[in-house]
């Protein structure tokens, strides 16, 4: 649940009672008042390799919010449910490096924080890595406590690879850069038997930004580029096939774009 005026500064009342018909239930709780996102994360298959996408918040974390505070959720239990043990995972991708998609890099053992999936590589865009170690030298802080525990021990154990924003882990599941949300924030562009997916992470978090392409979330360490980049990608993509799966749509999560005039609508597939 997130506060909408919160997560997009731009959000009015008058938004809801406009798009009520497919808002709710499934994407705006009447009750509270906020709009459901789920955090969660994705598991790709290929005929080669086994990949994480984004990690959530992880277990035992010490974080400021306290709604995500030293959690202690079934992530592993899923994983498992979903046909994978944390020695199957081939790559990690983080699609950006905030604290809802990094957590479960690592776990804790023993007091220390080592990495969750021992036989990764963990991907990470180098201009996004960059950008948060240059913003704690520039402010003469540490790194974010997120990225302490759920990013540097991969680094330290050798398991983290620092690629460009378009890297390719195989002919058919390449990054796509799509930047604004963060720096280096990347998708995950999967093309299988002819058919395309993409997962998108945060550059959009709510299908009401389809209806208003340029509204950016309060979270965007670049509105402006986060809304070129989006519509962008909503033109692109409009009344194609290509599936888009992004971070926190609630569920069944995956759609396709539907142009409607100068915006757009989320088509979810049921």
């Amino acid at each position: 649940m997130f506060d909408p005026k919160r997560l997009l500064p731009d959000w009015s009342d008058d938004v809801l009672a406009r798009h009520r018909d497919w808002m709710i239930p499934r994407q705006y709780d009447v009750a509270t008042k906020l709009l459901i996102m789920p955090i969660q994360s994705f598991l790709v298959r290929t005929a080669h390799h086994t990949i994480l996408v984004d990690g959530c918040f992880g277990n035992h974390k010490e974080r400021a919010n306290p709604t995500f505070n030293m959690l202690s959720t079934p992530w592993l239990e899923r994983l498992a449910a979903a046909g994978a043990a944390p020695e199957d995972i081939d790559f990690v991708m983080c699609t950006h490096l905030h604290g809802d998609h990094v957590g479960w890099n690592t776990r804790l053992d023993n007091g220390r924080w080592v990495p969750t999936f021992p036989n990764a590589r963990y991907l990470f865009a180098e201009t996004e890595w960059r950008h948060w170690d240059n913003e704690s030298r520039r402010t003469l802080g540490p790194l974010a406590q997120h990225l302490q525990d759920s990013v540097l021990p991969v680094i330290d154990r050798g398991q983290a690879d620092f690629v460009g924003t378009d890297h390719a882990i195989e002919d058919e599941v390449s990054f796509d850069p799509l930047p604004g949300h963060t720096p280096g924030h990347v998708g995950l562009h999967i093309k299988s038997q002819g058919a395309e997916a993409i997962l998108t992470g945060d550059m959009m978090h709510h299908p009401i930004q389809c209806a208003y392409p340029d509204w950016s979330s309060g979270f965007c360490t670049d509105a402006k580029l986060s809304r070129k980049t989006r519509r962008g990608f909503l033109e692109k993509y409009a009344d194609t096939d290509v599936t888009v799966a992004p971070a926190h749509f609630a569920a069944p999560t995956f759609g396709r774009i539907e142009s409607r005039g100068t915006a757009f609508h989320f088509r979810f597939d049921d």
